[in-house]
């Protein structure tokens, strides 16, 4: 049974049975007043027909000294027949006139001092007994009528208690439906809410107004909801990177090994000169050193994933000196001039890892720029924090390929990226380099114009004198 439901029938018993006690209660006070008014009438006939019955013997008794007095009496209850009063008089315990209904039991309306009144059902009929002492000897009498008005109000009260309880009933079951619909029905939007994103439906809200509790549960709702909708989308997300990262491991593993098991049976294979093995062996050592380089960038990624640092406050002119000093080679290979300009002069860090950051941002230049090129090193105070900046005039990035080019294994152009080396993995671990230094990446570019890589760290620091 639904909670409006049991609400519903709770509230209607509880509603009903109050309601009906007190229009009982009051239905039978009502009916009580009403008796009273009956019994007082019928007692008031009752002494009214004593007296004058008294009276009529007395004055008939003193005149005649005849105590006989059936006929008298006869004629006396005649008159009171035409309204309906009927008379029994007794002398001790022997009837002596009657035009009244005789019936046995008892009867204590007979023993009242000085009256005494009784209701009875007779054939299906209510009559009022009133009966007492007459002033006249050891004479009782006993008057009866028909409480007709009395038997007809109760039967109307009955019929109209029955009438209104009925359509208290249904006009409270009517307007409860109602209402309770009404208050449930910010329920039914949560609930309904509940099932939707139980089915799947994620971006599914609950509108609900009103500061009461159920409001207050909607709004709770709401935030759980998009709690889980943030969490479920991060998974995704995740597991779509991860998904993607598989894919392109596996392609970066499948050129390489299946290059090195190609001039492995070339090697097998007893027709070849000389100079055709040290071919196959140079092409062999340079896929291994491929898969060496990979293996060694996956697990610098895997780690800097997983990892915490130490800060510590390191000079960016060094820094910029041995990231110089370590690509030589190539910067010297290709005459590319490189130039430093230093506003900041400290950043807090971990040194190792931002030697690492910036010697793959410094390849990553050379690599794109033409033979006698230049690169330029700057650092620059930024709020509290400091900037350092790499920016060559190379080939430069599309502008469709830069919100990716952090992805791992991402490279903008693959058969390119296969001359220079590449593996797409490089600008990856710079971007988790600057998330472990709480710093963020900004890639500047246009195609065959320029790239500036900017790092910008939120730690103090401190300028040159």
């Amino acid at each position: 049974m639904k909670f409006w439901q049991k609400t519903y029938l709770g509230v209607l018993i509880v509603f009903l049975i109050a309601f009906d006690l007190g229009a009982y209660a009051l239905l039978k006070k009502s009916y009580e007043l009403n008796e009273q008014l009956d019994i007082s009438r019928g007692v008031s006939e009752y002494g009214s027909i004593q007296k004058s019955l008294s009276y009529i013997l007395r004055v008939y008794t003193e005149s005649s000294g005849n105590t006989n007095y059936e006929s008298l009496i006869a004629s006396f209850a005649s008159n009171h027949y035409k309204e309906d009063i009927l008379l029994e008089v007794y002398r001790a315990d022997e009837l002596i006139f009657s035009n009244a209904y005789q019936f046995e039991g008892k009867r204590a309306e007979l023993h009242g001092d000085p009256y005494h009144f009784v209701y009875r059902k007779m054939n299906g009929e209510l009559w009022l007994f009133v009966g007492g002492k007459m002033e006249l000897q050891d004479l009782r009498l006993v008057i009866s009528r028909k409480s007709d008005y009395l038997q007809e109000y109760h039967i109307t009260l009955r019929q109209y208690f029955t009438k209104l309880s009925v359509v208290i009933s249904i006009i409270l079951s009517a307007a409860l439906i109602f209402l309770l619909f009404q208050l449930t029905a910010p329920i039914r939007r949560l609930n309904k809410g509940v099932k939707a994103i139980a089915a799947g439906a994620y971006e599914q809200r609950v509108k609900v107004g009103g500061n009461d509790e159920i409001g207050e549960l909607a709004q709770d709702f709401n935030r759980m909801a998009d709690a889980v909708s943030n969490h479920i989308d991060t998974i995704k997300k995740a597991s779509e990177d991860k998904e993607i990262f598989i894919n392109n491991l596996t392609h970066e593993l499948k050129t390489p090994i299946t290059a090195i098991k190609g001039y492995s049976e070339f090697l097998n294979q007893a027709n070849y000169n000389e100079e055709e093995r040290k071919m196959a062996v140079r092409y062999i050592y340079e896929h291994i050193a491929r898969l060496d380089v990979l293996s060694g960038k996956m697990m610098q990624l895997l780690y800097l994933k997983s990892g915490e640092i130490a800060m510590e406050p390191i000079e960016i002119e060094n820094l910029f000196s041995y990231v110089v000093r370590m690509e030589r080679q190539h910067i010297e290979a290709k005459q590319i001039t490189v130039a430093r300009e230093c506003s900041a002069n400290l950043v807090y860090g971990d040194r190792d890892l931002l030697q690492s950051l910036f010697i793959n941002l410094i390849e990553n230049s050379i690599k794109a720029s033409s033979f006698g090129g230049e690169i330029q090193l700057r650092s620059y105070p930024h709020g509290e924090g400091v900037v350092l900046e790499v920016l060559d005039y190379g080939r430069g990035i599309p502008e469709k390929d830069i919100a990716k080019i952090t992805e791992a294994f991402y490279v903008v152009d693959r058969s390119r990226s296969k001359e220079l080396g590449g593996i797409g993995l490089g600008l990856s671990i710079c971007n988790e380099i600057a998330r472990l230094h709480h710093a963020t990446l900004q890639i500047d570019s246009k195609e065959n114009e320029y790239t500036k890589v900017s790092v910008y760290f939120t730690t103090p620091l401190q300028l040159e004198d």
